[in-house]
C-alpha cells in the first residue's frame, strides 16, 4: 500500500532591516526560531555579526547628521510618529499573531499589548514639539543662563524576549520623538515580531537608518 507523503512547509526566511534595507548577515549565517507551543522551528532569522553591528550603528548615525531626519522641524517628526501609530493600529491583530507564534504567549495577553504600541507611538508624536528648554535665573548681570535639550544620537534598544513588541516601543517612542535614531536588538527568542514591525516603519515614511533592527545572539566583539 502506497504512502502518502507528509507535506513539510519550508521555514520563514526573514531578512534584518538596515539603512532602510533587508539585508542578509554579512556572514550568510541563519539561526531558527522555534514556535514554544509546537516545537515547530517555523523560521530562519540573520545571525549577524560584527560587520552588521557596525553597518547598523553607522547607518543610524548617517540618518543622525544627515538628510531628511535632522531636517525635520520638530511638529513634522510629530505627525510621522503619529502615522507610525496608525499604522501600528491597524496591523495590531498581524503583530500579535507573529508575536505568539514566536513567543508562546496567550493571544488574549497579547492582543491586549498590541494595540497599545499605536498609542505610544501617538503619544510621544505628541509631545515631540514640547520638549523645551529653560531660562534659569543667575547672581551674574548682563548674563543670560538658559538650557537647551538636544538628542543623544544613535540609540541602541536592547529587547527582552517577554514582551518584544511593548518594551521595544517603550524604547524607541521616545527616542525617536526627541529626534534620535535608533538600533534595536531583538531577543534572539523573539525577532519576528520586530521584524514585522520594521515593514510598518518602512511604510510609515521614516527616512532610510532612522530605524534599524540587528537580529542574533549579540556574542561577538565589535572592537
Amino acid at each position: 500500500m502506497a504512502v502518502a507523503a507528509q507535506s513539510v512547509t519550508a521555514p520563514v526566511k526573514y531578512q534584518t532591516f538596515i539603512g532602510g534595507l533587508w539585508l542578509d548577515a554579512a556572514n550568510g549565517a541563519m539561526f531558527e526560531s522555534e514556535d514554544p507551543f509546537s516545537g515547530e522551528k517555523w523560521t530562519l532569522v540573520p545571525r549577524c555579526g560584527a560587520a552588521d553591528a557596525h553597518y547598523a550603528v553607522e547607518a543610524a548615525y548617517t540618518a543622525f547628521v544627515s538628510g531628511a531626519w535632522p531636517a525635520l522641524t520638530a511638529s513634522a517628526r510629530g505627525q510621522m510618529l503619529y502615522h507610525l501609530g496608525d499604522l501600528v493600529l491597524e496591523q495590531a491583530e498581524m503583530l500579535a499573531e507573529i508575536e505568539v507564534r514566536d513567543n508562546g504567549k496567550p493571544m488574549t495577553e497579547t492582543l491586549a499589548q498590541t494595540p497599545y504600541l499605536g498609542q505610544w507611538f501617538r503619544y510621544f508624536g505628541g509631545l515631540a514639539d514640547k520638549i523645551e528648554g529653560s531660562v534659569i535665573p543667575v547672581d551674574k548681570p548682563d548674563m543670560l543662563n538658559f538650557t537647551r535639550r538636544e538628542p543623544l544620537g544613535v540609540v541602541a534598544a536592547i529587547v527582552p524576549w517577554n514582551c518584544p513588541l511593548l518594551l521595544m516601543a517603550w524604547k524607541i517612542a521616545p527616542a525617536l520623538a526627541a529626534d534620535n535614531t535608533v538600533v534595536v536588538k531583538p531577543s534572539e527568542f523573539t525577532s519576528c515580531s520586530t521584524l514585522e514591525f520594521a515593514r510598518i516603519v518602512e511604510r510609515s515614511g521614516l527616512p532610510p537608518g532612522v530605524f534599524n533592527v540587528l537580529t542574533g545572539f549579540g556574542s561577538f566583539s565589535i572592537r
